[in-house]
């Protein structure tokens, strides 16, 4: 049984209460039609878990768009430094109607660095369930494969997101502390002596 829906549910939850700029640019679930409609585009089947955590979520609000400050931090990156691409954003990086890049082949990117560039890099899954890391050469699909940020599986990704947002601990947060600035979540330590950011759970040792 996948994990995506407890694991979503505890990421959120602690957002609203901690990190609620962050919260405020998730967007509503797409609907099955959607879904539907955009494997129909795609010429494929989502993968099983994405298809279900995007019923719950279709992606995140491009920040990018709004008035903001571009010297501010990204809210909608709460996703591991990532955004949660929506359906029609999926569709837009990988192709539509037989326009897909063969290195594609069934791995489906729903997360990108940077909304406001094309998509250098990001995060994929494909119909087993796998989970890669992209990097796009000037906009590209590089021709060298996927490769694993350590992760099997979307499901496993987003479980331990969880951990390391609500206790701190677990493989992602090894690598980077969740944090806080102005209201969003905001991995870091920020460079900087004076940057404006605290570790959401500096009792783990975290850099304040």
């Amino acid at each position: 049984m996948s994990d995506v829906l407890p694991a979503w549910t505890a990421i959120t939850d602690w957002l609203a209460v901690h990190a609620p700029a962050s919260h405020a640019t998730l967007r509503p679930g797409a609907k099955v039609g959607e879904v539907r409609s955009t494997e129909d585009e795609l010429g494929l089947s989502l993968p099983a878990d994405l298809a279900t955590l995007l019923m719950v979520c279709d992606g995140t609000v491009d920040a990018s768009a709004h008035d903001r400050d571009p010297d501010e931090y990204d809210p909608g990156l709460f996703l591991a430094q990532h955004h949660l691409l929506p359906l029609e954003e999926i569709a837009h990086v990988r192709g539509r109607g037989g326009n897909t890049d063969p290195f594609w082949d069934s791995w489906v990117p729903f997360a990108v660095t940077d909304y406001s560039l094309p998509p250098w890099g990001g995060l994929a899954v494909d119909a087993g369930g796998r989970l890669a890391t992209f990097h796009l050469a000037g906009g590209e699909p590089p021709s060298e494969p996927l490769t694993s940020p350590g992760y099997g599986s979307l499901s496993e990704f987003l479980v331990a997101l969880a951990e390391a947002l609500t206790q701190g601990t677990g493989p992602l947060a090894a690598a980077v502390v969740p944090g806080f600035h102005r209201g969003a979540l905001v991995w870091g330590p920020l460079p900087g002596d004076g940057a404006p950011w605290r570790s959401a759970h500096p009792e783990n040792g975290a850099t304040t």
